[in-house]
């Protein structure tokens, strides 16, 4: 019974034990299969990595000739550009050139200092729209000239026409130095009574009357003159101040000068200074006289050769 026993117990755990190697093998085959799937996961793995590893490669080759792509790209848009903008800046440039050049005939013609300030202004805006550091040297030449022409103290040349004409106008009525030489007055028959012997005595007593007349002449009053001597300096006078105002206006100075002086000297040798109306006319012409109608004008021609050395003498697109 016992041999019975410990047989049967001996058989039990064989199957058990049998049971457990089963167990275990399917276990192993299971682990096995799943080692299987994933060494095969392992090497599709590894295929992709190789995959991405080429296309990453193939990338970074393709960016290694971005730079020089760019660089060709910037080149052909810069030659674009100054293809497109060629034609404008030229014709800035030779704009700005015009009004430099039309500053310095309107300063060295007609002494227009107005009109040049504004010409070298709008010069100096042009050069600036082109935003090229190569005309730096040009808009501080222009910058110069201006502040030049800002500082030149211009005459009021209306006022002082102004006044002149005024002078003109009085010295055709100015008080002639000396005794006016008039006619004798006619005989007003209109005036004579009625009746022969009054009619007769009226005009023996007005033909007596003016037959002598006597007046005092001195030192002060000067000789006597006649009607037409009177007209002749009052005119005189006239061409001298208008002789004054021409040289106003063509920026005379010693012309301008020389006119008043000789005013001046008429207004003392032929007119009556005891007037208030002459001595006032005198007056206006001591203070005119020393006004400077002509002053100096600096230069601005160093722009303009500073500009014209920089623009092609050839003319044409660039």
């Amino acid at each position: 019974m016992l041999a019975l026993a410990i047989a049967g117990y001996s058989l039990f755990r064989l199957d058990s034990m049998r049971d457990k190697l089963d167990t275990a093998n399917d276990t192993l085959a299971a682990s096995n299969s799943d080692r299987e799937l994933l060494r095969a996961e392992l090497k599709s793995q590894a295929s992709r990595e190789r995959q991405a590893h080429r296309d990453l490669n193939r990338r970074l080759d393709t960016l290694n000739d971005a730079p020089q792509q760019l660089q060709e790209l910037a080149s052909s848009v810069e030659e674009l550009r100054g293809r497109a903008e060629g034609p404008e800046r030229a014709w800035s440039r030779s704009e700005a050139l015009f009004l430099l050049e039309l500053a310095q005939r309107r300063l060295t013609l007609e002494r227009d200092v107005e009109t040049a300030i504004v010409a070298l202004e709008s010069a100096d805006l042009r050069l600036a729209s082109l935003r090229d550091a190569s005309f730096a040297a040009v808009r501080q030449e222009i910058a110069k000239e201006l502040q030049a022409l800002r500082a030149v103290q211009l005459p009021d040349t209306t006022g002082i026409l102004s006044r002149l004409i005024s002078a003109e106008e009085r010295a055709s009525k100015a008080p002639v130095k000396g005794i006016l030489l008039t006619e004798r007055n006619g005989l007003d028959r209109s005036k004579l009574p009625d009746g022969m012997f009054a009619r007769a005595a009226a005009v023996l007593s007005e033909t007596f009357s003016n037959l002598i007349v006597v007046r005092k002449v001195d030192g002060v009053s000067g000789s006597v003159i006649t009607a037409e001597e009177a007209l002749l300096r009052r005119q005189h006078l006239q061409l001298l101040f208008f002789a004054a105002r021409t040289a106003v206006i063509r920026h005379d100075e010693q012309a301008y000068r020389t006119a008043l002086a000789g005013a001046r000297r008429s207004l003392g040798e032929f007119f009556d200074l005891s007037k208030p109306e002459t001595q006032a006319l005198l007056n206006e012409v001591q203070a005119l006289e020393p006004i400077n109608v002509d002053p100096q004008l600096p230069s601005v021609s160093g722009s303009t050769n500073a500009l014209r050395r920089m623009v092609p003498s050839r003319r044409g697109p660039e």
